[in-house]
């Protein structure tokens, strides 16, 4: 009648447990963390969401990883849905806290995320359930805390959050063309209110953990018209009322009540999720009776399932723990998350394929995501969580099921799914057994062996095929001490990039995951949309601990606002996190590699704020701070550790405060190398200016050329302008990336040359009857060194792809096969029917283009000039 889902367990790529309850109705309420990772494996084991009532967070609110997939989750659910999501939490203010931090980068219409506490004495419940909220406090010395400031604090930090979804986010969302050179944050005051330390909310250590007690109601037994009638009642009247519970007379005057004639109510045993986050709590769980509580609301019915979700240092087996299970009755089921128990399997098959396919016909090029075996525990009453594990709620007691647990090999994988595609020359058991991709330094000169690693290359969304945009690059470099050692960055973070990186570099221990981690040096961060940095607060929290060692900084180049989230959330998690040291972080500004630097804007005391809002004055224009000094020294530190010769940066055509950048490292005498990298961007022409010549060129190739209405109004490239946008900077190589969800495990690929001038030509005509402005087409007779289209090596991006820089070309040269056996087997009407619809689509987009563009609306400008038509 009832079943529990796990929808993740502890791996690479969820880092902590998520269950789903769905009730007979079929409505889904969700208990545990939102890691990483959570939304895109809803949607890989097609988890509907369609009639999620609720989320009921667990434990503490204390780290990233606890709530790193919330953000991605709530923006997926408001798309789909356009709803919002009732969160419950052991803290509200905290959770406020949280999600005030968000407030730069999380726009969304008509979805709302409402917040509340758990309160014990506050049942919450439905027709199907109810839900006792059990807080166990941590034996943590309390600090002394000013509870009025707090109380003022919750109630400033909820009016912030109300303003963060607002009803109208045309401003955020215009599909006007034009719509980059406007920021709407120039009037959103919220975004710029200096926001409360989170210690004057509410101490980290000092939370009590949440766990939940859920009872299931009572069904009603089926009224019986035989004993009804045994009874000396007839038909009628009568029956209908005993079977709403209202006793009546018979004939003879006597009272029959309902209890007499309906069958036993159905009962079912009790569901606990019970979350101790580390051994401060252990004690205090052990010791409660709240467990076991019975009473009107809660009912007599027994706990017939446990989930325990347990911190690192818990040890559930000792005789202490075991003791506890023991109290439970015999034949309870106990489902614990631990990471000694996980088993690090395989979570994103359908990824999977892809990369195996790949490897199939590119062996050297693409790694296997490193994965474990599932292993089950000994048959009994206790059982390890598992993802696609499920237990069902009945009458008669608690079944469990785990006919849905995946256990792949990379054997059966190939046979299942890629054997009768009949690839030429593989060999499976040795690309089965092949070791990943070398680390180490190889023969040829430093530019050679630039190492390039796409570990996302979808847009917007995690999909069945792609992670969401991430590619780190290691560049060599001759050491004090002689041999060849390389520097790593990494260009942008969208979620769950810490997971791809584990999964890429994990084989062997992760011995290769904690050299990369030892090498990064730079992060770039393109723009604040949420798929190009949700997972960069996990990779800090890594590289925190696996330097925590030494004294090495890790440089920052982001747009300003994302300092201020790092800075905020730190604060947060900095009180429980001993490794984190905001001091070796070294903070610099997308800005600070212009030409004309815009300043930032002028911080809001939240008291300054508080009254804006209730004299509702929101609807002005936030000031700008000075012009900050340029932090040259900084600057210099960064040139020389990561031998950085220059760092340019343009506007890019997106949205306000987004970047394209061209890094040129110096790597030997006489030798460097230019790598130019696009973020989300029209194709532009001041970022051909300030990449000219480079080496590489990484460009985002959003979309194909029956689309361009749509890349116009979302300020994206087709992939044929990205390509001559590589012509004209005079670099050969090139690699796509950030392709949209369409295109699932094909790229929007073109095959020979003939076919890429045809396009270009093709879209220059449409761009120049349309005078859309800039036509990147209109570079073609520029004074500078253009390449040929022969002469470029194009390199579509996929997940998992590993290349050195002299090895770029060699994709080009199995292309039609990579494209042949990706093709969706389509037959060629229902192809020219979709071409047709793309077509139609094409011109309604156009017009409502030209009637934004002629609208009388004034829009704001970045920097206040009139002449940015290509800032």
């Amino acid at each position: 009648m009832f079943t529990i889902s796990t929808v993740s367990h502890i791996t690479a790529d969820t880092k902590h447990p998520l269950v789903m309850l769905t009730s007979r109705e079929g409505y889904k309420y969700l208990f545990g963390k939102v890691p990483e990772g959570t939304q895109r494996v809803l949607n890989e084991n097609k988890f509907k969401l369609a009639k999620l009532k609720s989320l009921f967070l667990t434990g503490t609110l204390s780290s990233w990883s606890d709530i790193g997939g919330l953000p991605g989750l709530f923006l997926t659910l408001s798309d789909s849905s356009k709803k919002g999501i009732d969160v419950f939490t052991n803290s509200k203010s905290l959770l406020s806290y949280v999600v005030s931090t968000w407030r730069c980068f999380v726009f969304r219409k008509g979805a709302e995320l409402k917040l509340f506490d758990t309160n014990e004495e506050n049942i919450i419940g439905d027709n199907n359930l109810v839900i006792r909220p059990i807080k166990i406090a941590s034996n943590v010395e309390n600090i002394n805390q000013d509870s009025a400031v707090a109380k003022r604090l919750a109630v400033q930090m909820k009016k912030l959050v109300s303003l963060m979804f607002p009803k109208d986010t045309s401003k955020v969302n215009d599909r006007d063309p034009n719509s980059y050179k406007s920021d709407p944050t120039e009037t959103d005051i919220h975004t710029h209110v200096r926001i409360p330390e989170p210690q004057a909310l509410l101490p980290t250590a000092q939370q009590s953990a949440v766990s939940y007690l859920v009872r299931f109601l009572p069904i009603r037994g089926k009224f019986d018209p035989v004993k009804a009638k045994s009874l000396g009642l007839q038909p009628g009247a009568n029956y209908r009322k005993l079977s709403q519970g209202v006793a009546v007379e018979n004939d003879q005057g006597v009272l029959i009540q309902p209890q007499q004639v309906v069958a036993d109510p159905k009962t079912f045993p009790k569901l606990l999720i019970l979350d101790i986050p580390n051994k401060s709590y252990l004690d205090n769980s052990l010791g409660s009776d709240k467990w076991f509580e019975k009473n009107d609301d809660l009912g007599e019915e027994e706990v017939g399932i446990v989930y325990h979700f347990l911190g690192d240092d818990v040890d559930f087996e000792t005789p202490a723990y075991q003791d506890f299970i023991a109290k439970f009755p015999r034949d309870s089921k106990h489902i614990i998350s631990h990471p000694k128990l996980a088993n690090n399997t395989l979570v994103f098959k359908r990824s999977a394929i892809d990369v195996l396919t790949l490897k199939c016909i590119m062996k050297d090029n693409f790694n296997l995501p490193h994965i474990e075996p599932y292993e089950s525990l000994p048959e009994g009453s206790v059982f390890k969580l598992h993802q696609l594990q499920q237990f069902h709620v009945q009458s008669s007691g608690v079944e469990v099921d785990t006919s849905l647990i995946q256990s792949d090999s990379w054997e059966s994988i190939y046979n299942e799914n890629i054997a009768g595609l009949n690839l030429p020359d593989v060999n499976l058991g040795d690309i089965v057994d092949s070791e990943p991709s070398t680390l180490d330094a190889l023969s040829g000169s430093l530019k050679d062996q630039v190492h390039i690693v796409t570990l996302g290359t979808g847009s917007a969304l995690p999909s069945l095929h792609r992670n969401v945009i991430s590619t780190l690059v290691r560049i060599p470099y001759h050491s004090s001490q002689g041999d060849i050692r390389f520097n790593s960055i990494l260009l942008d973070g969208g979620e769950n990039t810490l997971g791809t990186f584990s999964r890429n570099f994990g084989h062997n221990m992760g011995e290769q995951a904690r050299k990369v981690m030892k090498e990064l040096s730079l992060i770039y961060l393109s723009h604040l949309h949420a798929d190009h940095h949700l997972g960069i607060v996990s990779v800090i929290n890594e590289w925190f601990l696996v330097n925590n060692e030494d004294h090495r900084k890790l440089y920052l180049i982001v747009p300003w606002q994302y300092e201020t989230f790092i800075s905020e959330w730190y604060k947060l998690e900095g009180q429980l996190n001993d490794s984190v040291n905001l001091d070796r972080i070294e903070f610099l500004s997308c800005e600070d590699f212009l030409p004309d630097r815009l300043p930032k804007y002028h911080k809001i005391d939240i008291d300054d704020f508080e009254y804006l809002y209730d004299n509702n004055d929101l609807n002005r224009i936030v000031a700008k701070s000075p012009l900050e000094p340029l932090n040259r020294s900084a600057i210099s530190r960064l040139f020389a550790d990561l031998r950085i010769k220059e760092i340019a940066t343009v506007r890019a055509l997106h949205c306000a405060w987004a970047y394209s950048v061209s890094i040129t490292f110096d790597l030997e005498d006489n030798e460097s190398f230019k790598v130019s990298y696009s973020g989300d961007t029209r194709p532009n022409p001041k970022f051909v200016d300030i990449g000219r010549d480079s080496d590489l060129l990484i460009h985002e190739s959003s979309l194909d050329n029956e689309l361009i209405e749509e890349a116009i109004a979302k300020k994206h490239s087709t992939m044929i302008e990205a390509i001559n946008v590589a012509r004209y900077m005079n670099c050969s190589k090139l690699i796509l990336t950030h392709f949209s969800t369409r295109y699932s495990n094909k790229t929007n690929t073109v095959r020979n040359s003939e076919a890429l001038i045809a396009l270009s030509q093709s879209l220059n005509n449409y761009l120049t009857k349309y005078r859309v402005s800039p036509n990147i087409f209109a570079l073609e007779g520029q004074a500078y060194p253009i390449k040929s289209y022969d002469e470029l090596d194009i390199c579509y991006g996929y997940d998992f792809m590993n290349y050195r820089f002299k090895d770029l070309h060699l994709q080009k040269q199995k292309m039609d096969l990579i494209y042949d056996t990706f093709e969706a087997e389509e037959d060629d009407d229902k192809k020219e029917r979709e071409t047709s619809k793309q077509r139609e689509k094409q011109e309604v987009r156009r017009m409502q283009r030209l009637q934004s563009k002629n609208s009388v609306h004034k829009k704001r400008k970045v920097s206040g000039s009139e002449d940015e038509e290509d800032q």
